[in-house]
């Protein structure tokens, strides 16, 4: 089992390197993020669990990225499983979204998620399309609320001081571009 302890570490160090040495695109200055380090960053928050209804839950569990060569979007499949009063339903779920970077808080996000599939085995079409209904909806709250990636404070003052261009995934990296004509303006101190 890892030390989740080190991870924060090592994630920070990663990043302050890439801070260091931002590569330039475009004129813009640029962040990049493997699909390992996204990760490594969101396995920790699933399993997540949703309770539309009562007896009714459904599980979204091991998340696994992909960022597809030529997409703005970042894919991520799940392992799903559905318990319906007191049987439990085995799946899959490919949902892919668009990344956003809170500035404010360092924080990435999906926005604009899309299911693209949600597939269980051994299940009536009825039981499917009810699934369905109430997974879409679950699987894109998960995503929208739950960041990707934390940057810690001091590397969000960082960017936010830089200004952000753009976020998106090119040539199978997750790219935030910087941009130095954004600036924004520093935040007050209370």
């Amino acid at each position: 089992m890892q030390n989740r302890t080190a991870a924060p570490f090592v994630l920070s160090l990663l990043l302050a390197s890439a801070l260091a040495g931002c590569a330039a695109v475009d004129g813009k200055r640029t962040l990049e993020f493997s699909a390992q380090q996204i990760q490594d960053a969101i396995a920790s928050k699933f399993p997540q669990e949703r309770c539309p209804l009562p007896l009714t839950c459904i599980q979204l569990q091991n998340p696994k990225i992909v960022l597809a060569e030529a997409s703005d979007r970042i894919t991520m499949g799940f392992d799903t499983r559905v318990n319906i009063l007191q049987q439990s339903v085995s799946g899959t779920a490919l949902v892919s979204a668009k990344p956003r970077l809170q500035a404010s808080t360092g924080e990435i996000y999906l926005d604009d998620s899309r299911v693209e599939s949600l597939n269980f085995k051994g299940v009536p079409t009825r039981v499917t399309d009810l699934l369905s209904q109430y997974g879409v909806g679950l699987v894109k709250q998960s995503l929208e609320r739950t960041p990707i990636y934390t940057l810690n404070n001091a590397q969000a003052d960082k960017l936010g001081q830089l200004g952000i261009a753009d976020v998106r995934v090119v040539e199978g990296k997750l790219r935030i571009a910087l941009d130095p004509t954004l600036r924004q303006a520093p935040k007050a101190t209370p």
